[in-house]
């Protein structure tokens, strides 16, 4: 939809950062509108390091030369080819054009499994995003007066994150999540959860199990959740700086 307002309204380039999409939903470029589109070996268990832009050749969209030379790859980007890393990112495709249909439906399965078990053992628990318009693999989740940072050091045994890498080097709360209306305190408690091709339901039922004992932990520590629970609506309290 995007694209083709872009293409209605202006003569704009369009690029699309699809390195997460890649491999997990289906893309085809000969009728998607758009321009230029970026991918990423790593996220689709391919070789680090490798990665792929589509240009459109018709009407011609002209990329300047980064890295200069001999003219490899089209005059965008001259040096050796990374031969093995472009072997490797073609047959991760390969194996994604098989089995995509199959590992995402195992994959959301888990991912619903998760999302089951944490509503059962938590209060206050908030789904980030779309139920069902999101990669079968994400799930990204509030946990209300509970530092999001501080869940992250509690749960060292399981690889999660509080936010995307590319804003890691920040502690400021993710600006897709206050996009899609998340407010500053929510935004903070987020934890995003990745689950992938060789994750099994053991994973999850002890990330489960984890979880919800830390977060418990953490909110007996929590006098905003202490007052809560007693009922007070925060928003009423009026704070005095010490």
């Amino acid at each position: 939809e995007i694209g083709r307002l872009v293409r209605e309204r202006s003569t704009a380039a369009f690029h699309v950062d699809a390195a997460q999409s890649l491999g997990k939903v289906p893309i085809d470029l000969a009728t998607l509108p758009v321009d230029l589109m970026s991918f990423s070996a790593h996220k689709l268990y391919g070789p680090k390091g490798m990665g792929a832009l589509y240009v459109r050749r018709s009407p011609e969209i002209v990329v300047l030369a980064q890295i200069h030379g001999g003219g490899q790859e089209r005059g965008m980007r001259s040096g050796t080819l990374n031969v093995p890393g472009i072997v490797g990112l073609g047959a991760a495709l390969e194996i994604c054009g098989r089995e995509m249909a199959a590992d995402g439906l195992r994959v959301r399965a888990l991912r619903d499994r998760l999302l089951t078990k944490l509503n059962a053992g938590l209060d206050y628990l908030f789904l980030n995003g779309h139920p069902e318009l999101r990669l079968d693999g994400n799930l990204n989740v509030s946990f209300a007066y509970v530092e999001g940072e501080s869940l992250l050091m509690a749960m060292k045994e399981v690889a999660v994150s509080s936010g995307s890498a590319c804003t890691s080097a920040t502690l400021e709360p993710s600006y897709v999540l206050k996009s899609l209306g998340v407010g500053d305190d929510l935004a903070h408690t987020s934890i995003r959860f990745g689950i992938g091709r060789f994750n099994t339901e053991d994973d999850v039922d002890r990330t489960a199990a984890l979880l919800i004992e830390r977060v418990r932990r953490l909110r007996e520590m929590s006098p905003l959740y202490e007052l809560v629970r007693e009922g007070v609506d925060l928003k009423t309290v009026q704070w005095n700086a010490h």
